[in-house]
């Protein structure tokens, strides 16, 4: 058996949900779950390997999903983070402020042609993106894990954006229906896979990508593992928002799940 703490920002939900209506699917696991939404789960302090909850909130959702007010690190085999501002919806927010040289969209660019982007080196996108990275919830985390234990860590990132984003005409991340039309999604998906793992090698931290079979057009994830997608709460399941593309439902859930048990049990990813 295997004893895994899996923190996370609004995006364990997926995971717990699953886990939590079918535990016997991973047997091999022993999972204890700590999620809370926003920067929240950064509200503790650690005091001889115990992490200790510093606000109200955090340990009302560590005693409701963890069963207990004070989490002893060292009695866990493995540590997994789940969403914490790592996905690929932020090289999106980006690239809808910024172009560079790169990006296959910008090959034969009239630049006499007004834009509503700035056009920034390469070098200054990824040096953006991987202080982002290094400073996420994620990255903050998975820095005070390692500090304290030199078991196995994970970083799970935040599913896609939904597919109906291609159909939405208001969203935050619109910059992604572009990049998809414009055909800059496969490189910007690679650039920023590559980026995420680069940082947390520097941690001896593995990245777990989305599951593949999820994905869709590079940037997007397929309709059927986000419709009905609930939040993160500590009552009674409650629906995200209709208007919400950037969570993951249960079958989702269920993939992050399988995921995960292959690399801990088998080495796969």
């Amino acid at each position: 058996m295997i004893r895994l703490c899996m923190f996370g920002t609004s995006h364990i939900a997926a995971p717990w949900n699953a886990y939590r209506a079918e535990p016997d699917a991973w047997p091999e696991l022993d999972i204890t779950f700590v999620g809370a939404t926003g920067h929240r789960l950064l509200d503790h302090r650690i005091a001889k390997g115990v992490m200790i909850p510093t606000t109200a909130d955090l340990e009302h959702n560590m005693q409701h999903m963890a069963g207990t007010g004070a989490l002893d690190l060292g009695r866990f085999d493995a540590f997994a983070v789940i969403g914490g501002d790592v996905g690929q919806h932020m090289i999106g927010y980006v690239y809808g402020q910024v172009r560079w040289i790169g990006l296959p969209s910008m090959a034969g660019h009239d630049f006499a042609e007004p834009a509503r982007w700035a056009l920034m080196s390469e070098a200054a996108v990824d040096a953006v993106l991987t202080h982002r990275i290094q400073h996420s919830v994620a990255g903050r985390i998975c820095d005070t894990l390692r500090k304290f234990s030199d078991k196995p860590i994970f970083v799970a990132e935040a599913p896609r954006p939904s597919e109906a984003l291609m159909s939405s005409n208001e969203h935050k991340l619109l910059a992604i229906k572009r990049a998809v039309r414009r055909g800059d999604a496969a490189y910007m998906a690679d650039k920023y896979e590559t980026l995420v793992k680069a940082c947390f090698e520097q941690q001896n931290i593995d990245f777990l990508g989305q599951p593949a079979f999820t994905i869709k057009n590079h940037m997007l994830t397929r309709a059927g593992y986000m419709e009905d997608a609930v939040r993160l709460s500590m009552e009674n399941d409650i629906s995200q928002p209709d208007a919400d593309l950037m969570h993951g439902n249960r079958p989702y859930g269920v993939a992050l799940m399988d995921k995960i048990n292959a690399t801990l049990t088998t080495g796969a990813s």
